[in-house]
């Protein structure tokens, strides 16, 4: 895993529709399902409370989790309480002349190292109906043909990160060397990178104290951009694309943006809002003097939140495609390698 090698080839990820008669099909795109990271767990829980059940997907290479909300006709769902552990119910259905008996059970895990399920749920076709006395055999469980769904979760609960953010690169980012350059970059020397806006309250606040505790502390080089100096617009924008990047499309950006890069011209670190000299410093000594490899990037206090396995081959084309959209033609050219 180290040397960036896969077992299964790099093949995307498959997913199969069972047609009931012996048969399946391959409905991996149609679905969505056939991501190309490195897939370890599929996990079905009805997490937005409506009655059908949803998908948590978990990945060894980034992003590492996925959420895909079902959104089908909750109307169309037969459903019963769990109870225990083990609980089941056996189901009648009927679709045209042909009737159907179907075993729901509750698991003490879905998917593998997964939690217990909440809730069983069948998914009915169109015009089947769900025939009278239909828990015909019922262990430990209430049926609850329209389940009440809880409230939908908004948009915003399911923000992949809160401010202010930390995230670690567990397989660290090159930086286009021109640009390096420009910044006052010095190879063998750490930098740290800060994006300020002169009406951000954390950067009237917090920034001169962890300013003055960097040039104090003389280990690392320092660059500073205002979102207010014109001659640092093309460096904000771009820099934001790459923060945008590595937080993920959820993700909300904010000043402080602090880009922390080692003495190899990779980005090590990235935080969004607060910038205390005590964490900062813990970041400049395990990422940015020696920076730490391997699976022990993330393990230390404050953990951060990693989304890359270290040495794992990462695509950086989506990246290098957003850049050249917006017309870093350079930055693009470097990504797409």
């Amino acid at each position: 895993m180290e040397s960036g090698v896969s077992w299964s080839g790099h093949e995307r990820n498959v997913a199969w529709l069972n047609l009931e008669r012996g048969e399946f099909v391959d409905v991996s795109a149609v679905s969505g399902l056939d991501h190309a990271e490195d897939g370890r767990v599929a996990l079905r829980c009805d997490w937005d409370g409506d009655g059908d059940l949803d998908l948590w997907l978990r990945f060894r290479s980034g992003p590492t989790l996925r959420y895909l909300e079902n959104q089908a006709d909750p109307e169309r769902h037969f459903a019963f309480d769990p109870g225990v552990p083990g609980a089941s119910v056996v189901v009648e259905t009927r679709l045209g002349e042909v009737v159907h008996r179907t075993l729901l059970q509750t698991r003490t895990a879905d998917g593998y190292l997964a939690g217990v399920r909440q809730r069983a749920v069948l998914a009915l076709q169109p015009n089947e109906v769900v025939l009278d006395g239909a828990a015909l055999a019922s262990q430990g469980a209430r049926v609850v043909e329209r389940p009440e769904p809880r409230p939908a979760l908004a948009a915003g609960e399911l923000q992949p990160v809160d401010l202010p953010a930390r995230v670690v690169l567990r397989s660290s980012l090159s930086l286009p060397g021109e640009w390096l350059g420009q910044m006052g970059f010095e190879r063998g020397r750490a930098q740290l990178v800060i994006v300020e806006d002169p009406d951000c309250a954390a950067c009237r606040e917090v920034l001169p104290a962890a300013v003055a505790a960097v040039e104090r502390d003389g280990r690392l080089g320092l660059t500073r951009l205002n979102t207010r100096n014109p001659a640092a617009g093309s460096a904000v924008r771009w820099l934001s694309m790459i923060a945008t990047h590595l937080l993920g499309p959820g993700a909300e950006l904010d000043t402080p943006l602090s880009l922390l890069v080692g003495p190899d011209g990779r980005l090590e670190v990235a935080r969004v809002g607060d910038l205390e000299w005590g964490d900062l410093s813990r970041d400049v000594g395990w990422f940015g003097l020696q920076p730490v490899q391997g699976a022990f990037r993330s393990s230390f206090d404050p953990p951060g939140v990693s989304r890359w396995f270290h040495g794992m081959a990462r695509s950086t084309a989506p990246l290098a495609q957003d850049l050249l959209e917006a017309g870093f033609v350079s930055e693009s050219a470097h990504y797409s390698k």
